[in-house]
């Protein structure tokens, strides 16, 4: 017997998935049974039948893909969300990083200063180090090597005004040589006599003699050793009569360039060499006057003998 007439059967519709999935297998299959001609019954029945599994089996699979899809999404959002974790903590880590080096940035003062050293002046023990080893060495150099100096009186203008800054170096007494004619010093009084309330403040003058010359001022020019000094470094011809004096040992003769307003050696008689503090070369200040101090000698050449 053939199936000549199509059959049409007509099912309500079901979710798919599980028995839906097969429902939609019986309905492919009744339909395909309509739509088929020729062959035995039994033929048709065996086709719908693979047909009917095929289909089946194809729909288990989109559905297996989808369920991996959905745990495959799920184990993603799963490691996004530690990964935000982890930024979060990292994050975390990284602020509390920060406010450690903020907290590593801020001055610690680990020194217990009284209550009446200001905020400004507390240093930690470091910069207290560092402190005191700068100001041991400015003193230091100062004591033993140079020290600046600035002129306050008119005494030996006109090599020098006031407000003169110049560099004294105190190395050559030291090592090298005694002072020597024409040599601008910087020393303090001594002690006694007219000089003995003015001993500790400092004089610049210039060595005009040393240990046994005899030093005499005459006819408005000084006179060592019987020669005039010439035209010297003095502003002016001397107006005040001096000598003959000798130098004694171990001292010098020292006067102002200025010579009539000059507080020296004429008026106090002279300077014990161990009073001298250094030796003046170089005047820094004001700019248009850096540079070394003229040559005494060179103005001293050539000066007349001194004829009584």
């Amino acid at each position: 017997m053939s199936l000549a007439t199509p059959v049409m059967i007509t099912t309500r519709a079901r979710p798919r998935g599980g028995r839906g999935a097969r429902a939609d297998a019986r309905r492919a299959m009744i339909s395909t049974v309509g739509r088929t001609s020729g062959g035995t019954t039994a033929e048709r029945f065996s086709t719908l039948g693979g047909r009917a599994r095929a289909l089946v089996g194809r729909t288990g699979e989109r559905r297996t893909m989808r369920m991996r899809a959905v745990v495959k999404d799920a184990r993603a959002g799963t490691e996004r969300g530690g990964g935000g974790r982890d930024g979060g903590d990292k994050g975390r880590g990284e602020g509390r990083g920060d406010e450690g080096d903020e907290r590593g940035d801020e001055y610690v003062v680990d020194v217990d200063y009284p209550d009446w050293v200001p905020e400004f002046l507390r240093f930690n023990r470091e910069d207290l180090a560092t402190v005191l080893l700068t100001f041991a060495v400015s003193l230091g150099f100062r004591h033993f090597i140079a020290e600046p100096r600035y002129i306050p009186s008119l005494s030996m203008y006109p090599v020098f005004d006031v407000g003169d800054r110049l560099i004294a170096e105190k190395l050559t007494y030291r090592f090298k040589r005694d002072p020597a004619v024409g040599d601008v010093v910087i020393f303090n009084p001594p002690n006694e006599g007219k000089t003995k309330s003015v001993s500790r403040e400092v004089f610049i003058k210039r060595v005009v003699a040393v240990e046994g010359d005899v030093v005499q001022v005459k006819r408005g020019e000084l006179y060592v050793n019987g020669v005039s000094r010439g035209k010297e470094l003095k502003l002016e011809p001397i107006q005040y009569q001096y000598g003959p004096f000798t130098v004694p040992k171990g001292d010098v003769f020292v006067m102002g360039d200025n010579r009539n307003n000059s507080f020296d050696s004429h008026v106090w008689g002279p300077l014990p060499k161990e009073r001298i503090i250094g030796r003046a070369t170089v005047k820094y200040w004001p700019p248009n006057k850096i540079g070394g101090l003229p040559s005494y000698a060179a103005a001293s050449i050539g000066a007349p003998a001194l004829n009584d």
